[in-house]
C-alpha cells in the first residue's frame, strides 16, 4: 500500500443551514473559506495477517480544527449504491480529535477478525465540527466557514483474493449505449474512467465519450447509459469500451455497430 495525501481543496457541509445562508446572501456578499488540512493515506488496504493501520491528520491552517471520527461497514446494493452502517467489527481510536495550528495526530484503525472468503470493506469518516468562536471575519465583509467531511476506505482482504471486474454487457439500441460493469470477484474493483470510442469503417474516431470511474465492491455492479448522436452513430462500424485501471492489461470490450442500432 503506497500512502496518498489529501489536502482540503473542496467545500463540504456549510455551518449554516440553507435557509439561514440564503438570508445572509440576500443582505451581504460574504466570502467562503474551508479549513486547510491533510489526511494520509486516503485508502487503507490491509495486507493478509495485518490487523491494524494508522491515519495521520495534520492541521495546515492558522486556526484549531476539530473532527468527529466514525467507523462504518461499507456495502453496496445490486445497483452499486453505497450503504454505510455503524460497525461492530472495525476498531478506531480516538473518536474525536482537535488539532492546534501545525499539529499532527494519529488515528489508529484495526479489525477484530480477518475475513475468510470475501473481502470486508469499511469506511472511516472524519467530519469537521466547529471549534468555539471562529475568527473568520474580514474587514468590510463577512466570511462563511465551511465544514469538510473526508472518507477513508478500509479494505481487509480474504485468504485468497480473486479479482473479478469486467464489462458484463454493452448494447446499442436506438442510438443509446447501455453498459453493465460487474465485479464477480471476492475483492473490490476500481477503475479511473471508462473511455468509449466509436470508429468508422476506415478506423477514424467519430465519437468519444468518458465516464467517471468508481469502486465496485465484491458482487456489486454499475449500470450507465450514453447517448450517441445520430449523425455520428450512422457513421460507426464499431464501439470500443476501455476501463482505465491501475493494473494492466486494461479491460476492453468491443461492440459491432450497424445503422439499425442508431434508429
Amino acid at each position: 500500500m503506497s500512502p496518498t495525501l489529501f489536502r482540503s481543496t473542496a467545500l463540504a457541509a456549510p455551518l449554516f443551514t440553507l435557509g439561514v445562508l440564503m438570508g445572509i446572501l440576500a443582505t451581504i456578499t460574504p466570502s467562503s473559506r474551508a479549513a486547510d488540512f491533510a489526511v494520509s493515506p486516503m485508502i487503507i488496504e490491509f495486507q493478509r495477517g495485518v490487523r491494524s493501520a494508522e491515519i495521520q491528520v495534520r492541521n495546515l491552517d492558522q486556526q484549531p480544527i476539530r473532527f468527529q471520527i466514525r467507523g462504518t461497514d461499507w456495502s453496496q446494493d445490486a445497483s452499486g449504491k453505497n450503504n454505510y452502517t455503524d460497525s461492530k467489527s472495525l476498531i478506531w481510536f480516538p473518536r474525536a480529535i482537535e488539532l492546534a495550528p501545525g499539529e499532527s495526530r494519529i488515528i489508529r484503525v484495526g479489525v477484530r477478525a480477518m475475513p475468510a472468503s470475501k473481502e470486508q470493506a469499511y469506511t472511516v469518516f472524519l467530519t469537521e465540527v466547529p471549534v468555539g468562536e471562529w475568527q473568520g471575519g474580514t474587514k468590510g465583509g463577512a466570511q462563511i466557514r465551511l465544514l469538510l467531511s473526508v472518507s477513508v476506505p478500509v479494505f481487509v482482504p480474504p485468504a485468497k483474493p480473486n479479482p473479478g471486474g469486467a464489462v458484463e454487457s454493452a448494447e446499442l439500441r436506438g442510438g443509446q449505449l447501455s453498459v453493465v460493469i460487474a465485479n464477480g470477484g471476492n475483492r473490490h474493483f476500481s477503475y479511473r474512467e471508462a473511455v468509449i470510442i466509436g470508429l468508422d469503417s476506415g478506423g477514424a474516431a467519430r465519437f468519444t465519450h468518458k465516464v467517471q470511474g468508481r469502486t465496485l465492491l465484491s458482487g456489486s455492479r454499475q449500470d450507465f447509459t450514453v447517448r450517441v448522436p445520430e449523425d455520428a452513430c450512422r457513421q460507426l462500424t464499431e464501439l470500443t469500451l476501455t476501463l482505465i485501471t491501475s493494473e494492466k492489461p486494461e479491460i476492453k470490450h468491443r461492440l459491432d455497430v450497424s445503422r439499425a442500432d442508431c434508429e
